[in-house]
C-alpha cells in the first residue's frame, strides 16, 4: 500500500525493472530485452531507464546502470531493492509535501510547485491517493494550503509511521540539525533510556520532535482516556522544552503522555525482561476491560495455536490486552505502520483467511469486532509457536523496524530456527552479537561484526539461509 500511495505510475514501472535487474544474472543487456520484460515501448523504456540510471547515480556513487553504448549494466555492487525503493518513496510528491507540511507550515502548494517544478494540477493528481488513504485516518490534507487537520492524536501517529517507514526520520533529525540547531536526542535522559532496552530510541525522540512542531502551532492533543494510564517520570526533559515553547503546563503533561503512550501502550512486547514490563503489568491490572476481553480471546483461539511455556503464554497475554486497549482508547480508524504491509502479509500467508475467520469466531459474542481488530489479531497470532533447539547457537540482535508487525512476524519466524538465539536491541548496544538483522544500515552499532538487512516478509528465506550459514561457521 505505501507505493500506491506514495508512488506514481513511473516511478512503480522503475521499481518493477529494477527487481528484475536485481533477478537476473550479471552482464549487459540491451534495453530491448527490458521492452520485451514490460511490455513497453521503446522510448517509455529508455526513457524509464535512464531515470533510473540517474537516480541510482545519486543514491551509491558510482553506480552506473547504463554504458556509454545505452546498455543495461547488471554488477554486483548495486543498491538493494529495499534502498531504492527508499529512495523513491522519499523523493516522490506526496512524501515530500508531508515532510514540508509538517517541517515548514508557512509553505503551501504554490510555493511546493515553484521549487518542484511542477504544476498544481500535477501535483494535485499525485496526492490523491495520499488524500484518500488519510480521509480513511480521521485526518483531512488541504493540498492548496499544504495543510494536515482532524484529530491530532491521529495527525501524530500518521506522521511518525510515514516519516519513520521511508527515511527512519532522517528528514526529522536533519531538520533540528540544521535549521533548529538542536539535536532531537537532546530530549531524551539516562531515566528515559533506562525503559528503551527493545526500543529504538529513534522512535521516541521522533515522537517528541513530532509533537514538539505542532505544539508551536497551536495543535495538542486531547486524548482524556490516555492521562489516566500509568507512566514512569520520563520525558522530562521533553517537557522543558515545551515549557520554553510556552506550553501550558497542563498541555506539557498531556503530549508526554502520548509520547509514553506510543512507547508503552502501543507497540507489542517481545521480550519478557522487557523494563516496560513492570508498568505495564501494573497497569493491566487495573483495566478490567481490556484485560477480560484478553483473557477470553485466549483462551477461545489458544487451541488454534502452537504455544508452550508460561513466559510465552503471558507475553501473547499481555500483546492481546495491548490490542484491546488501544482499540477501546483510541478506536479502529487510527493510521498503522501495519496499513502498509497488511495486504502483502495476507498474500505471504495462505492461512490468513481461515485464521481470521476463526478470530472473528472467537470474538463473536465478546464485541463487536470491526475487520481492523480481527486483522490485528490474526496477525498476532498467525506465527506463534516456541521449539526447544541445539545449545550451540547463533546470537542475534534486531534493530530498527518500520512496524512492529513485520517485527512480529520476523519474530516468530526466527523462533522456529532451532540454532539461534535473538534479542531486540537499539542502535547504543554494545553488547556483541554474532550477526545483527535491520532494516538499514543506518542503525548498525559500529562493533557489528556481521548483519543482515531484511526487505519485507520476501527476503525472510534468504534471511534464514544467512543464519544458517553462520552457524554452520559457529558450530564447527
Amino acid at each position: 500500500m505505501l507505493e500506491e500511495i506514495l508512488l506514481d505510475d513511473p516511478a512503480r514501472s522503475k521499481l518493477k525493472i529494477y527487481k528484475h535487474v536485481l533477478e537476473i544474472d550479471l552482464g549487459e543487456y540491451p534495453i530491448h530485452y527490458f521492452e520485451k520484460y514490460t511490455g513497453y515501448s521503446h522510448i517509455k523504456t529508455a526513457n524509464l531507464l535512464q531515470g533510473m540510471n540517474k537516480e541510482l547515480q545519486e543514491l551509491v556513487a558510482n553506480c552506473q546502470l547504463l554504458s556509454k553504448k545505452d546498455k543495461v549494466v547488471v554488477s554486483g555492487q548495486m543498491p538493494s531493492y529495499q534502498q531504492y525503493q527508499q529512495y523513491l518513496f522519499a523523493n516522490g510528491v506526496p512524501y515530500q509535501v508531508l515532510v514540508e507540511s509538517l517541517l515548514h507550515p508557512e509553505h503551501d502548494l504554490k510555493d511546493f510547485g515553484e521549487f518542484s517544478g511542477l504544476s498544481q494540477s500535477s501535483l494535485m493528481r499525485r496526492l490523491k491517493p495520499l488524500v484518500e488513504y488519510l480521509k480513511t485516518k480521521e485526518v483531512r490534507l488541504n493540498c492548496l494550503q499544504m495543510e494536515v487537520t482532524g484529530r491530532e492524536a491521529a495527525i501524530r501517529v500518521m506522521y511518525f509511521n510515514f516519516l519513520w517507514s521511508v527515511d527512519f526520520g532522517k528528514r526529522l533529525y536533519n531538520y533540528f540539525n540544521q535549521e533548529l540547531n538542536l539535536s532531537l536526542d537532546s530530549f531524551l535522559s539516562n531515566d528515559d533510556l533506562m525503559y528503551l532496552k527493545y526500543v529504538e530510541k529513534r522512535e521516541f525522540s521522533m515522537l517528541q520532535g513530532i509533537g514538539l512542531l505542532r505544539t508551536r502551532r497551536g495543535f495538542y492533543v486531547d486524548e482524556p482516556q490516555i492521562n489516566r494510564l500509568l507512566f514512569p517520570s520520563i520525558g522530562r526533559k521533553y517537557k522543558e522544552a515545551l515549557a520554553l515553547d510556552n506550553v501550558p503546563e497542563t498541555y506539557q503533561e498531556r503530549e508526554a503522555n502520548f509520547v509514553n503512550f506510543m512507547i508503552f501502550y502501543w507497540p507489542q512486547i517481545f521480550a519478557t525482561d522487557d523494563p516496560r514490563l513492570s508498568i505495564i503489568k501494573r497497569q493491566y491490572k487495573t483495566l478490567t476491560e481490556s484485560k477480560n476481553y484478553a483473557v477470553t480471546f485466549l483462551e477461545g483461539i489458544k487451541p488454534a495455536l502452537q504455544m508452550d511455556g508460561k513466559n510465552q503464554l503471558e507475553l501473547m497475554l499481555l500483546n492481546f490486552q495491548t490490542i484491546f486497549l488501544r482499540w477501546q482508547t483510541l478506536g479502529s480508524q487510527m493510521p498503522k505502520n501495519l496499513d502498509f504491509v497488511m495486504e502483502k502479509l495476507k498474500a505471504q500467508h495462505p492461512e490468513f483467511t481461515s485464521l481470521s475467520v476463526k478470530v472473528a469466531e472467537v470474538l463473536e459474542g465478546m464485541i463487536s469486532a470491526d475487520e481492523d481488530l480481527i486483522s490485528l489479531l490474526t496477525i498476532v497470532c498467525i506465527n506463534a509457536f516456541h521449539q526447544a533447539g541445539p545449545t550451540e547457537k547463533v546470537k542475534v540482535g534486531i534493530i530498527g523496524f518500520p512496524n512492529h508487525f513485520l517485527l512480529y512476524t520476523m519474530i516468530n519466524r526466527i523462533e522456529r530456527l532451532p540454532f539461534v538465539a535473538f534479542s531486540l536491541m537499539n542502535s547504543s548496544s554494545e553488547e556483541n552479537y554474532d550477526a545483527v538483522i535491520t532494516c538499514s544500515k543506518d542503525l548498525l552499532p559500529p562493533n557489528t561484526k556481521e548483519y543482515w538487512v531484511v526487505e519485507g516478509e520476501g527476503s525472510f528465506d534468504t534471511m534464514e539461509n544467512f543464519l544458517f550459514q553462520l552457524y554452520r561457521k559457529k558450530a564447527k
